[in-house]
């Protein structure tokens, strides 16, 4: 009785290592920060922005983030990533005069 113990906790220990390894299957369509990192400290400020401060957040910034696909998301904290479409919404309502057309 101790073999079979032996053989499946082995078994066990092997079918849960594959699972551990084994890469996801779920792909993440990553925005280009190109937009994002050519305004000065919008990275930051959508960071903030997420943390409910909107303080730093410039209408240019918002700009480059309406000039993303609404289908990709944004890696903003490491291992965390948001969908753009957070950030257009973040900008759209931190600031009611600037309609979402002129972004």
């Amino acid at each position: 009785m101790k073999l079979i113990q032996t053989e499946l906790m082995f078994f066990l220990l092997i079918l849960i290592s594959a699972l551990v390894f084994q890469q996801s299957k779920a792909q993440h369509n990553y925005c280009s920060r190109t937009n994002i990192d050519q305004i000065p400290g919008c990275f930051h400020a959508l960071q903030l922005a997420y943390k409910k401060d909107y303080s730093q957040l410039t209408r240019d910034c918002c700009r480059a983030v309406f000039s993303l696909p609404t289908s990709c998301v944004v890696l903003i904290y490491p291992g965390k990533t948001y969908p753009i479409t957070t950030f257009r919404f973040i900008c759209v309502y931190k600031d009611d005069d600037i309609p979402p057309s002129s972004l």
